[in-house]
């Protein structure tokens, strides 16, 4: 048996930690570990920039709180690059990476809390969105 936890957040400037903490029309989803589940079996994460910032950066998440035993975890998913569009051009800028980690294997203490936090390096791409799935199991 499984248990899911999917978080978003809107990382607007590189080099920035954000805590990714909504869920859609859920605006403060529960992250305390379920009970009876020790390992991060599975993550899925993207992201989505608009591309209206010329520039290159990747992205990454970093898992820590006290749930995270052993310390915070930081997984690079992903890169962004863009050009901003050029006067008479009808291309219109958009980006976006998707990752899946199949086996993470990150143990995790259930009934305590967990943060989830999204960032980005390098030159900025414009305003982004990451999205971040964690499957627990035991």
């Amino acid at each position: 048996m499984s248990k899911t936890i999917t978080v978003v957040g809107d990382v607007n400037a590189v080099d920035t930690r954000v805590l990714l903490t909504g869920q859609g029309s859920v605006t403060s989803p529960s992250l305390v570990v379920p009970a009876g589940m020790t390992k991060i079996k599975k993550i899925i994460m993207s992201a989505a920039a608009d591309g209206l910032a010329a520039g290159e950066s990747v992205n990454f998440i970093r898992l820590g709180g006290n749930a995270v035993l052993g310390g915070e975890q930081t997984i690079v998913f992903g890169g962004e690059d863009s050009q901003t569009v050029q006067t008479g051009s009808d291309a219109a800028p958009s980006l976006g990476s998707f990752f899946v980690l199949e086996d993470a294997d990150i143990d995790v203490r259930p009934s305590d809390t967990i943060s989830i936090a999204g960032e980005s390096a390098g030159v900025d791409v414009g305003d982004m969105t990451f999205g971040v799935t964690l499957v627990y199991g035991k």
